[in-house]
C-alpha cells in the first residue's frame, strides 16, 4: 500500500513541472502616466455627464475630481461646486450644503478667503433650503466677519451684496 502511494505521488509531482511561459503572459504591461486619468479629466467627464442629465456619474466624477485636488494639495474648488449643483439638482440639499460648508473651511484654511466667501454664499442658500437654519446663520456671520476684515476682492463684494441685500 506504502509502495502504491509514493508511486503516485512521484507521478503527480512529475507531471508538475513547471511550464516555461512566454515573457507576454509573464510581463505586466507598463502603465504611461498618459493613461492614468487626472482631475481634470474627471471634471470634464463630470461636466460632459451632468449636460447629458446623468446625475450619477456626474456625480462620482465631481468626486473623483474633488479627492485628486486634494491629494495634489489643491482646493476642489470647480469639483465641489459642480458637485453642489448635482446634489441640489438631485435633491440632495443638506449634502449640498454640506459640500458647500467643506469648501469654506478648506478655502479658510489656506486663506483663500474668496473661495470661502463664494461657498458660504451658496452654504447659507442651502442650509436655509435644507432647513439648517442655525448653520445658515453661523455661515452668515462668517460671511458677514469676511466682509468686515477687508480680506473680500471688489468682485465678490459685489456678488455677496448683489444676492443678499
Amino acid at each position: 500500500m506504502l509502495t502504491v502511494a509514493l508511486a503516485v505521488a512521484s507521478l503527480l509531482t512529475a507531471q508538475v513541472a513547471p511550464v516555461a511561459m512566454p515573457d507576454s503572459v509573464v510581463r505586466r504591461p507598463e502603465v504611461a502616466a498618459a493613461d492614468i486619468p487626472t482631475a481634470a479629466d474627471h471634471l470634464d467627464s463630470a461636466r460632459r455627464a451632468l449636460n447629458n442629465g446623468e446625475f450619477d456619474v456626474a456625480r462620482r466624477e465631481y468626486v473623483i475630481a474633488a479627492a485628486l485636488y486634494r491629494d495634489e494639495g489643491k482646493l476642489p474648488i470647480d469639483a465641489s461646486f459642480g458637485l453642489a449643483n448635482v446634489l441640489y439638482a438631485s435633491s440632495f440639499n443638506r449634502e449640498a450644503a454640506i459640500t458647500m460648508d467643506r469648501l469654506a473651511t478648506e478655502a479658510s484654511a489656506v486663506g483663500d478667503y474668496n473661495t470661502e466667501a463664494r461657498a458660504l454664499l451658496d452654504a447659507i442658500w442651502l442650509n436655509i433650503d435644507a432647513g439648517q437654519r442655525n448653520q445658515a446663520r453661523n455661515d452668515a456671520l462668517r460671511l458677514k466677519d469676511l466682509m468686515k476684515e477687508g480680506k473680500l476682492s471688489e468682485a465678490t463684494l459685489k456678488m455677496v451684496r448683489e444676492r443678499y441685500r
